[in-house]
């Protein structure tokens, strides 16, 4: 506990780095000069008790995959919960796609489709890498991060099938959960949904699209798609035309059917990545039809 104090010079607002659902993100430096990113968890979890608190890190510690935050460390004082995760060089999703100020530039259609599948490679591996599977419940572009290699890695909403209550970020939260409050598999699958809309757009997952579809992402898409106006969807700075246009119609394709109305109608994580798989192929396809193309 007084390296966390130190490290963050006792919670200094200087050292956040993120909110969340679950709680306040701090960068901070460890005596021994490790870099780490600090979660202070709030709400429900500040008040777990030690023995079940305890029980889900172990939990957690057993949950490893390339492309999920390694959780270094935990800590329990009081009524105070931390997790401390490996420092990530390049933040995260969401900063790349909006904060230009930050980060001036900005990260082309091939990163971006590296960076969908990666974290879809992460999300069906707790979905069905483990019995009884493993419900993310706070999917969103703040919460995939990007190491000095740019691979993207997920920070773990740190829940299982043991505890499913009240989760999620607004915008990103599913249709039913308002009436079932239960997080699933496929509420995931929604979220991950509006993760790859914001992608192909660059845009949030609510605020400017009141007056266009009733101000969330999913109902602007709908709108502009409604009016056949596709074409104006995409991030201004990804291309307009050729094969990695073409990647782009079919992600929107996958993206709209991850962010279904109706549960049973989105797609299995497993049925995402190999969408994603074959979106990816798409390039390698055109290369060697090039090189076919190209020879005597």
């Amino acid at each position: 506990m007084d390296d966390i104090l130190k490290g963050t010079n006792n919670f200094s607002e200087v050292h956040i780095i993120g909110h969340g659902g679950f709680g306040t993100v701090y960068e901070a430096a460890f005596p021994e000069g490790q870099r780490v990113a600090i979660k202070r968890l709030h709400g429900s979890y500040q008040f777990l008790g030690d023995r079940r608190f305890l029980a889900e890190m172990e939990t957690i510690g057993k949950v490893k995959h390339h492309n999920l935050v390694p959780l270094v460390g935990y800590c329990a004082r009081g009524d105070e919960r931390f997790l401390i995760y490996e420092y990530m060089h390049h933040g995260s999703l969401e900063t790349w796609l909006r904060n230009h100020e930050n980060t001036p530039e900005t990260i082309g259609w091939r990163e971006r489709l590296r960076i969908c599948l990666g974290s879809a490679n992460e999300l069906m591996f707790l979905h069905h890498g483990f019995v009884p599977h493993i419900i993310h419940r706070d999917m969103k572009s703040s919460n995939i991060l990007l190491d000095k290699n740019m691979e993207p890695r997920i920070i773990s909403a740190y829940d299982t099938h043991v505890s499913t209550t009240v989760s999620g970020t607004l915008g990103y939260i599913s249709p039913e959960y308002a009436l079932i409050m239960e997080s699933t598999a496929r509420g995931d699958v929604y979220s991950f949904g509006i993760v790859m809309l914001e992608v192909l757009t660059g845009r949030p997952p609510t605020g400017k699209e009141v007056e266009e579809g009733g101000g969330n992402l999913v109902d602007w898409v709908r709108w502009m798609i409604a009016r056949g106006r596709e074409g104006e969807l995409f991030d201004p700075c990804l291309p307009v035309s050729g094969l990695w246009h073409e990647q782009m119609v079919r992600v929107l394709a996958i993206a709209q059917d991850c962010t279904a109305d109706e549960p049973s109608k989105r797609p299995t994580m497993v049925e995402v990545v190999k969408g994603l798989k074959m979106v990816q192929l798409m390039k390698h396809e055109s290369h060697n039809l090039q090189q076919f193309v190209a020879q005597p």
